[in-house]
């Protein structure tokens, strides 16, 4: 009598109805192949990613691809968590910047409004249009005379070179 070896698996197959059979290999195969997929979203440096190879015959531990997608996955949440905890900083600058603005508004306002002298008052809007094209006079002075420079001191070393018509030899 032939003795023949069988596995675990072997045995576990048997006892199921042939139906079965089909179903759980399917089911298996679809664990392992969720398994790997997890183990190719991993970032490269990152325990269990599938750039790391743990087992012996070349595969990448299961468990070790499970540890490093929960790890991954509460880091994700973390950042998700600073970032949402950024937005509401920012919304709260924005309103705070907003109520600041108004009430720089209304001073100005009143600093600018008509007094017993009859000067006429100039909306907080108004006087910033006013700085803004001074400032850009200013820009524009100050780019001139920029310019300017440049000028003389190009009139003034344009003895030092030859002209582009006698380099080219047209002169």
């Amino acid at each position: 009598m032939a003795c023949s070896v069988t596995s675990s698996r072997d045995i576990a197959e048997e006892k199921l109805p042939g139906d079965t059979v089909h179903v759980e290999r399917r089911r298996r195969f679809n664990i392992n192949d969720k398994i790997k997929e997890l183990g190719t979203l991993l970032p490269k440096n990152m325990e269990g990613s599938s750039s790391e190879l743990n087992g012996k015959d070349g595969r990448v531990n299961k468990g070790t691809i499970l540890k490093g997608t929960v790890d991954y996955v509460k880091e994700l949440k973390l950042e998700v968590s600073m970032l949402r905890r950024n937005d509401e900083l920012v919304m709260a600058l924005r309103n705070e910047n907003a109520m600041l603005l108004k009430r720089v508004a209304s001073k100005v306002e009143q600093q600018l409004a008509p007094s017993k002298d009859g000067i006429i008052g100039v909306t907080f809007y108004i006087f910033v249009d006013m700085c803004e094209n001074n400032l850009q006079l200013e820009n524009h002075a100050n780019r001139l005379q920029s310019l300017r420079k440049e000028l003389n001191y190009v009139k003034e070393t344009d003895w030092q070179y030859d002209s582009i018509e006698k380099i080219l030899g047209q002169n």
